[in-house]
């Protein structure tokens, strides 16, 4: 977001909250893959709840940059949803086919026959659509890139929320509209919390394979429902955007507003939920950190800290994506070595980390960044 005619001003506050997202989903994963979990369960809750509020940032920032770049003001273009979809492209597709192509690679190499036994899970996963329906019967090619396709979701349906989210005139719509989008999501699950033994009736008849493996489809339904799909995840998005509304409103949130919500955050990452409540499991997968997270957000796109600004946050903010699709084949690796060392985790963890944004901050800028600038460059209009 450079300065220039119709574009608005750069915000450093909103890459620092990108590399926090960055970092919590990299620290999570690391935990969960890279360390002996069974010999120190105290380890669990805080890698899925890291991972969690991680993704969810994400879901939430992309609502908001989105709709901050985008929203309609008197001296920028009509909006092109053409030109929106090429930007999306260029800025996701490159480095996401690479490493789905990576992962295909290993996947032949595995099964021989994978690419003609499943050649409708290859289709959707280079289509960007794989986690749109349940389909539990085909291995998942690349089980990290459902965020992307999710993401994905949420492209085509901005231009259709741009001019109603535009709309939003007062301040005290922008949050009614963040806080229904919220709502809509917990009242989601606590719906799916209290009809679920129906639910997975439903499922199980529909994929009879599984009526040996019922603990298995369980798992992996609840997963997409809750999580991978982009159903339950569109509220996040939707609450970006109306923060993003706010904020153009000229919202400017008093400074412990931030503070407060990481405090939050730190606290539903550490805090054990009571024993047997499946409604904040299901809460937990989609929706729990949103309203601490959007606060968040619009305390650091008011008020940019300055560590916001300095240049290795920038540079691993930039580099999210690649960091991010990266992490199986940079972290799970070393798994070997755990299992040779399994006191060493602390450090196993940090060597796996430290690969992962090396190797990252490399392909952006080797291969997301340029292939970006060359997809957009062909395609800019001529004065």
């Amino acid at each position: 977001m450079e300065k220039g005619r119709g574009k608005p001003p750069f915000l450093a506050g909103l890459g620092g909250f990108r590399a926090l997202a960055a970092l919590a989903v990299l620290a999570g994963h690391a935990l969960a893959w890279l360390t002996p979990l069974p010999r120190h369960p105290f380890l669990a809750i805080p890698a899925a709840r890291l991972t969690q509020a991680g993704l969810s940032g994400f879901f939430v920032l992309s609502g908001f940059v989105l709709f901050y770049t985008h929203a309609p003001r008197p001296d920028a273009p009509a909006f092109s949803a053409k030109r929106f979809a090429l930007a999306r492209l260029a800025r996701i597709y490159p480095v996401y086919l690479l490493l789905l192509l990576a992962h295909l690679g290993l996947a032949v190499l595995r099964e021989p026959g994978f690419f003609t036994r499943f050649p409708g899970e290859v289709l959707a996963h280079a289509t960007l659509v794989q986690t749109w329906f349940f389909a539990p019967e085909a291995p998942s090619l690349f089980p990290i890139g459902w965020a992307v396709s999710t993401e994905v979701f949420f492209y085509l349906l901005f231009p259709l929320l741009l001019r109603p989210v535009s709309a939003l005139a007062t301040r005290r719509a922008a949050l009614v509209t963040a806080t229904c989008a919220l709502g809509t999501a917990v009242c989601a699950d606590a719906w799916i919390a209290a009809s679920w033994p129906a639910l997975f009736a439903r499922v199980a008849a529909a994929h009879p394979v599984f009526a040996d493996h019922a603990t298995d489809l369980a798992g992996l339904f609840f997963q997409w429902l809750t999580y991978t799909a982009p159903y339950l995840r569109l509220p996040e998005f939707l609450c970006g955007m109306a923060t993003a509304r706010l904020f153009l409103l000229g919202a400017r949130p008093p400074a412990w507003l931030g503070p407060a919500a990481g405090a939050g955050l730190c606290l539903l990452a550490f805090t054990p939920f009571p024993h047997g409540s499946f409604f904040l499991s299901v809460l937990a997968n989609n929706a729990l950190y949103a309203p601490c997270l959007a606060a968040v957000c619009l305390g650091l796109a008011a008020r940019a800290p300055a560590w916001a600004g300095a240049r290795p946050v920038r540079a691993f903010a930039g580099a999210s994506l690649s960091v991010y699709l990266l992490q199986p084949l940079t972290l799970e690796p070393w798994q070997a070595l755990l299992r040779l060392l399994p006191d060493t985790w602390p450090a196993v963890c940090g060597i796996g980390m430290a690969a992962t944004v090396v190797t990252g901050l490399l392909l952006s800028r080797f291969v997301e960044a340029p292939a970006a600038r060359r997809i957009l460059g062909r395609h800019r209009p001529k004065p």
